[in-house]
This record gives C-alpha cells, structure tokens and sequence, in this order.
C-alpha cells in the first residue's frame, strides 16, 4: 500500500500547519486552559476554512475529500491542542458521517450545509454508566406516543455536548427484541429541548473541551428527527464507531507527536555533566524507540483511513489503530515526563498537558483491553470472551 500523499494533501497538511502556528500558540493554549475555556474563536476561524465539512461532498456544502483529508487535518490540530481536535472530530463523526451515511435527503440538505459552516453543532450521546462499551446494555428509552417519541434516561462521558446543538442519540425502542441487537434507534435530539438537562464533568485532562452527562426526562422527540429504522439504530453506528476510532486514533497520534517532538527539542538543549542529554544512550534509546512507533502508528491510521476512503470494510484496522496509537501515545507523554524530569510536572510546560490529555485516549471511545479482545476475536477468531 501506499500512503504517499497528493500535492493537494499537503498543501492541506501545511496550510493547516502554519494557521495553527499562528493562531494557537502555547501560550494562548495555557490561558484557556487555566480558565477552562473553550476555544471558540479559533472553531469559527477553521470553520471560515471550510475544515469542518472536508469529508463531506460539495452538494451538502462540504469539500468534497475523504477520510484521509480528515485525518489530516485531524493529526495537525492534536499536535497542537487535544481539546481543539475532539470537538473538530465530534462535529465531522458524529454528526458528519451519521448524517451523510443515514440521514434523510431533507436532514442532509438541511444540517450537514450548517454543520460545514460551523452553525449546527453536534455531539454523539451514546455511551451509559451501566454499559459503556457494552452499548447492547442501554436503557436510555423511547416509546412512541402520537407521532412522537418520548425519551428518557441517562447518557455520560459525551464530549462537546454542552455547545452542541443536536445530540446524536441511540435509545432502546424495543423491550423483548428477536435478537439482543434489534431493539435501539437513532435519533437527532434538539440539545434545548424541553427536558434535557446537561451537566459539566471535572476531569484530568482536555480542560477546554467539555465532557458531560446528559440526563432525558420525558422530552419529546418528533419521528422526523429519527434517523434509519426503527431498532435498527445499532447496525447504522457501524460507520459512525470505525470513524471514531480512527479519529480518536489519529489524536492519539498527535498529541504524542508534540510530546516527542518537545522532548527531541529539549534532549538537544539541556545540558548536563557538559554535554546536551540527548547525547547519552539512554534518551537516545528512549527517542529512537518513538520514532520507530510513531511512524508505525501513522501506518496503521493511514491504511484504515485509506480502508474507509475506499468503502472497504475497516472495523479491525480501525480498532488496531485506535489500540496501538493511544498505547504509543501514551508512552510519548509518559517518557517525554522522564526526560524533562522537574521542567515537566510544571504547569508552564506542556509536557503535563499532552500526558493528562493523552491518558484518556487508553479508554475511549473504547478502552485498549476491550481492543484487543475484539482483534482476538474478529482475526484470530477465538473465541467470543465477553
């Protein structure tokens, strides 16, 4: 395979590169972080870029790229700031990709032309405190009642939904279905309607792009807002999860870029028993270690994307992706620590921000163990272990 990029691509690649040079500095990141604040003035600016709709076709207002423009654009603004990045994907994935996909012919020419220009938001509300990963365990429910649907229950860990303004929501539609996948529907919630109440989480990491619970008390949903079939809402996600894990992967992949390039930078300059540290074997080895990983990472999110691009099956190559990237990740921040040693755990340095922002990659959208039972699973065709 090759994943050599078009000229057209990295154009797209720079282009996003030196806007972000220029608009998101280090210190401007620190600041919103410190006041836990979100960067809205950059979104609407990539917005104005037409980023947002890069992988959506021309007729709905979109650019008219694939994954891979995507992915792009994705790996640069992680490499710069996670919190810019999730709310960058959410939009695309989650309300992107499920639109195009699903959506009706009058729902795609009414939203995904407003989600391009950065007007419509979305967030993608599926995960519950009983089920997580395990999204056949929902009990978030809807029953129909005169044309509408009327829906209550519980949703958490959603990214963005705060700023969002339609939540994509999958609900539990049927009690006693034939088969235990046959019983949940998609639908396109208003975010202000009557009933939904939306609340903040503290967490570790990614401080200017809120997570939250959502929690649905008889709101009222109107059948026009549901997308796909009745109890057939968990097959349709198919295209929407391979998305987010090779969005999730992909930030993965430049958060701990910054980290390993920061630490190169500094192993250059730090001077210790006369000579800079990054001439002693032991960083070097630490270095040489992620660079290798990094590039093999980018091979894995590449040819999922490619995969997808394509319109080929991808579910394995996603969840490789999604596991090998956050675990790299994950050692870039962690080792980056190790070789800063005291310069990292000081707020001014963002080495402490791409580890807090990197850790959560481990377990999301689905955590690396689970991962890997679904790989032993679906390729090694073992046995079903959970």
């Amino acid at each position: 395979m090759d994943f050599k990029f078009t000229e057209q691509q990295l154009l797209l690649r720079n282009s996003v590169h030196e806007f972000l040079q220029k608009e998101c500095p280090k210190n401007y990141i620190r600041e919103l972080e410190d006041r836990r604040e979100y960067p809205e003035e950059i979104f609407r600016k990539i917005a104005d870029k037409g980023w947002l709709g890069v992988n959506i076709p021309e007729e709905y207002g979109g650019s008219g790229g694939d994954l891979m423009d995507f992915v792009i654009i994705g790996e640069e603004l992680s490499k710069c700031w996670i919190s810019l990045a999730l709310d960058f994907g959410t939009n695309a994935c989650f309300g992107g990709r499920t639109l195009y996909c699903h959506g009706t012919e009058e729902q795609k020419s009414a939203l995904l032309p407003e989600m391009c220009k950065g007007e419509a938001r979305f967030a993608g509300a599926f995960t519950e405190p009983g089920g997580g990963t395990d999204l056949l365990a929902m009990t978030k429910n809807a029953v129909k009642q005169d044309g509408n649907w009327i829906v209550n229950g519980q949703k958490t860990f959603i990214t963005a939904a705060q700023e969002a303004d339609y939540l994509i929501t999958i609900v539990r539609t049927e009690k006693n279905p034939v088969k235990r996948a046959s019983a949940f529907t998609i639908f396109l919630i208003n975010a202000k309607s009557k009933g939904i109440e939306i609340n903040k989480l503290h967490k570790l990491g990614a401080w200017s792009s809120d997570t939250n619970e959502i929690f649905d008390s008889d709101v009222k949903v109107p059948d026009s807002a549901r997308i796909g079939e009745v109890n057939q809402g968990f097959y349709l996600l198919t295209d929407t999860l391979n998305n987010e894990r090779i969005m999730v992967a992909t930030m993965s992949l430049g958060n701990g870029e910054a980290a390993f390039e920061d630490a190169l930078e500094y192993a250059k300059q730090r001077q210790a028993f006369g000579r800079p540290i990054g001439q002693f074997q032991m960083i070097q080895r630490y270095l040489a270690e992620l660079k290798i990983e990094i590039d093999a990472a980018k091979l894995l999110i590449y040819r999922a994307a490619s995969l997808e691009a394509e319109g080929l099956p991808c579910y394995l190559e996603a969840t490789m992706a999604d596991y090998f990237a956050s675990e790299v990740a994950l050692k870039c921040t962690t080792t980056g620590m190790r070789i800063l040693a005291g310069a990292s755990v000081t707020m001014e340095n963002a080495m402490q921000r791409y580890f807090r922002d990197g850790i959560m990659t481990v377990f999301g959208p689905i955590s690396n163990e689970m991962c890997l039972n679904q790989i032993a699973q679906y390729s090694l065709k073992l046995p079903r272990s959970y």
